[in-house]
This record gives C-alpha cells, structure tokens and sequence, in this order.
C-alpha cells in the first residue's frame, strides 16, 4: 500500500510539475507584456511633459518679445491694419528664369508692398520669357494691384482660378524680371 501511495504521489508531482511547466512560459509572456506597457507608459508621459513645456516656453517667448517690441503707444490694431494696404492677399512665387536667389529678392519687394508671401520655389520649368501674376480666386482685383505696385502691366495678369491652393495670387519671374520696376528700384 505504500508502493501505491508513492506511485500516486509521484504521479501527482510529475503532474505539478508539468503544469509549471506549462504556467512559466504565460508567466514569462505576461511580465513582457507588463514591461511593455510600463515602457508606453513612460513615453507617454514624456510627450505629454514634452507638450506642456513647448506651450508653456512659447507662451513665455510671446509675452517677452510683446514687451520689446518696438509698437508705439497709441498703436491700435485698426491703426496697424490701416498702415498694411493689403492684409489679407497672400502670394506665392516661383521662379520661372533659373536665377539663383531671385525669388528671395521679390519676396522682400512683395513684402515691401505690403502683401503676405506664403511660398517661394522653382516653377515647373525655367523657360519662361515674361513674368507672370496668375490670380487664383475670383478676387482678380488683389493681382492688378500687385502688378500696378511691381510696375508690371495688366497684360502680363491672368486668371486662373484655383481653390486647391492657399494662395490668392501666383506670381512667376520669368527671363525678363530685369525690366521690372520694382526690381530696377530695388537694385539702385
């Protein structure tokens, strides 16, 4: 009887043990699982504080160049719209000749008359002989008036309306961008 019950108890602790077995690699899952999840949870929170120390620095940034600015006292902000010609009238320019750097030029002559420059790059190509302004809403009257402050004839002012892009006016130095007022002005 003795012989039974060891033979029983051996089975039992094989059969322990071989659930243990089985159990250990879950156990070992579940820490990995749980290593993961504390790892998210840091990077978490590291963008979170990332977020707050941005926003808070900016704000910080924005009240001290506020306080340097150099903004008379009886400035208003219909004042400093009235001194702006043109506040809402956004402009891209490509450069349509190749010349290096000219589209950095005419974006501070456009800036000097008072218009928005969202974008300055190449155009699709480099053969264009005149420049052109392209007016991408249905206010053409924003492209007239940058010709006539460029000193560029109405002729050279197309509309080609486009709301896919977020600017109003399209402007293109082509090859002739020397005999261009502004630009004479400019480099005198």
């Amino acid at each position: 009887m003795a012989k039974v019950l060891n033979s029983k108890t051996t089975k039992q602790s094989r059969r322990a043990a071989k659930k243990n077995r089985k159990n250990r690699p879950a156990q070992s899952a579940d820490m990995l699982v749980n290593v993961l999840m504390l790892a998210l949870s840091v990077l978490v929170l590291t963008f979170i504080w990332s977020f707050w120390n941005r926003h808070t620095n900016n704000r910080n940034v924005a009240e001290e160049m506020r306080y340097y600015a150099e903004i008379p006292e009886a400035a208003t902000p219909e004042t400093l719209i009235a001194n702006k010609k043109y506040p809402n009238v956004s402009v891209e320019i490509l450069n349509g000749c190749g010349v290096s750097g000219l589209a950095a030029i005419f974006k501070d002559i456009v800036h000097e008359k008072t218009f928005d420059v969202l974008n300055t790059e190449n155009a699709a190509h480099f053969r264009y002989d005149n420049t052109l302004i392209i007016a991408r809403t249905e206010n053409s009257d924003s492209a007239f008036k940058l010709a006539e402050e460029l000193g560029i004839s109405r002729d050279k002012v197309s509309i080609e309306t486009d709301a896919s892009l977020a600017v109003d006016i399209t402007m293109i130095i082509g090859h002739d961008y020397k005999s261009v007022p502004a630009y004479k002005e400019k480099k005198s």
